[in-house]
Order: C-alpha cells, then structure tokens, then sequence
C-alpha cells in the first residue's frame, strides 16, 4: 500500500496537479511517524502508512488549501473530519485532492507500555492485527492494542478521489455505545463528581484545540482579549466553563476521531464527552456529523426536520 500511496503522490506533484501532499513519514523512533508536507516529487518517498499513522491530517486543510491545492492522506475517519470542513465552507472542494488509505485501524495511545521501547524496530499490520518487532522477534498485540474508535468502527469506505488499499475486512469488535454505557448509570450527582475530578487535571494546554479539525477559529474564545470569556487559571470553574463551552461548540459536528483525548497529558477522557453529545445529536435529528450531506447537521434548517421537543407517545 506504501508503494501506491507513493506513487500517486508523486505522480500529483509531477503533474503539478497539487503543490502539496500532507501525509505521514516515518518519525524518530520506529513507533511514531509524524505528518509529512511534501512540496517536491521524491519528497513522496518518504511516505509510510502504518499502525502509528494516528494524526488527523484534515486539521491542516483550513490553511493548507488556502495557498493552492493540495492533496491530504485521509484515513476513513479522518475523511469525515473534511466533509465537516467543506460542509462548514472551511475549504473549497475544488482545492482538495483526497487519498483515502485503507485503515485496519492505528495503535492506542498505552498499547506499547509492555515492550520496551528502544529494542522495538518496527510496528505494522499483518492478517488484521498490529505486529510489534523488537529485538526479541515478532508479538501479535491483542484487540486492545488497537484505538478504542477503531474497535467500534464501522465506517465504509466513502468516496474519495484516489483509494489506496482495499476496504478491510474486519466487523467492529464493540458497539459504539458501550463507551458511554457505563457513564449513563451514572446519576446526575456522580457525573458531576466524575467530571469534576478530570477537569481538575486540566492544565489548559489547549492541546485539544490544536489537535481538533473543528477548532478552526482564527481567534478562540478563551483568547479574545476585549471579552474576557474565561479567566487564565486553571480553577474548577474555568476548566469546567473552558471544556463544557467546547463540547457544545463541537455537538453536530465532532466526528470521534479521537485526537484531542489522544494528546491530553491529564488523561482526560473527552471522547466520551463527544460522544456522548453525537449520539444524542444522532438520537434527536437522525444525522451522523460528517455525513455525505452537503449541509452541517445543525447548521441548516428544514420545515421536515424532526423536533426533540415534541412529546411522543
């Protein structure tokens, strides 16, 4: 699939089709890679695709496609981030050239705290599962060595200008749901203790921010300097104000592709903030954020969408 990949990114710069390939090359150490820009043919040589391609490249296409066209290496989850961007007229489709790369899925953030991390010469796919080579041989990582949003995957593969791969053929091992199962048993006053005890955690990094597709502001919220929204601690009520005010900016629109959890240094768990939001979103208008619809899920308005508000027998 490396093979492919490079050859049609290479055959984009040639042609002069796009200025620009965003993709991924192989990072410092054999269990990271890194996003790669290549402006040049043989710079496409350096591509990889494998199980520590985690990176979300739909987050650069806001200022990326601004300066030309460009092409972006999207895993089919990643895809739906740009649907969102192009629904939200973020970008111009006409500047995007998407290479959608066959996903068997990407390697959790913990999955390697068993190995030791300077014997281990690569990470990749075989038969369905991630192989670890260190120095001792080969080690199948189990399920769980998978990204908990590739367990409940169940993403087809969408349309794309150019497919690198097959679909792969595995069923997800979970329902999307089990993740906040649990959470919902929860009564109201133990959910606010729960995220009480994370948003505690929270150095206000912005790590989240950076990381999210959708965080595409010029200018957040918590920056604006003539509306003092938020203060600059890092109290119980501004975390709390900070990370409730970004879920709802992102309800309708997050996609769970599970970057800004990924990158928090305090753990915190906001994919099941996000989800939870996406399956009531899903629940009350029937949309999935990042469908194939032309318009956002909660930016458009019909006389036949359905109201939540109205009681059913």
């Amino acid at each position: 699939m490396e093979k492919e990949l490079r050859r049609q990114a290479r055959g984009l710069l040639e042609s002069g089709q796009v200025g620009c390939v965003i993709g991924y090359e192989a990072g410092s150490v054999p269990f990271k890679s890194t996003p790669l820009f290549a402006g040049m043919p043989e710079e496409a040589e350096r591509l990889v695709f494998n199980p520590t391609c985690v990176n979300n490249l739909s987050v650069y296409l806001p200022r990326a496609a601004t300066f030309g066209k460009v092409a972006v290496v999207l895993k089919p989850c990643d895809y739906r981030g740009m649907l969102v961007l192009l629904q939200e007229h973020q970008i111009a489709r006409e500047n995007v050239i998407a290479l959608l790369v066959s996903c068997p899925g990407v390697l959790a953030r913990d999955a390697l705290h068993t190995f030791n991390l300077r014997e281990i010469r690569s990470v990749s796919w075989e038969d369905g599962s991630i192989t670890v080579t260190d120095d001792s041989g080969k080690a199948v990582l189990p399920g769980e060595g998978f990204a908990r949003k590739c367990l409940a995957c169940d993403i087809d593969q969408q349309a794309a200008d150019i497919r690198i791969g097959p679909a792969p053929e595995r069923q997800p091992a979970e329902d999307r749901k089990a993740a906040v199962s649990e959470y919902e048993q929860k009564t109201p006053a133990e959910r606010r203790a729960f995220w009480a005890g994370h948003f505690a955690r929270c150095l206000r990094c912005y790590a989240c921010r950076g990381v999210c597709p959708g965080c595409y502001c010029r200018e957040c919220f918590v920056d604006k300097a003539g509306q003092m929204w938020l203060s600059k601690d890092t109290g119980p009520a501004a975390n709390w104000f900070f990370h409730m005010t970004r879920a709802f900016h992102q309800a309708g629109r997050c996609t769970g592709c599970g970057e800004c959890e990924r990158v928090c240094p305090a753990r915190i768990p906001l994919s099941l903030l996000n989800t939870r939001l996406a399956l009531d979103v899903e629940a009350m208008l029937g949309a999935v954020p990042g469908g194939e619809s032309e318009a956002s899920v909660l930016g458009s308005f019909s006389m036949d969408d359905p109201d939540p508000l109205e009681r059913r027998e």
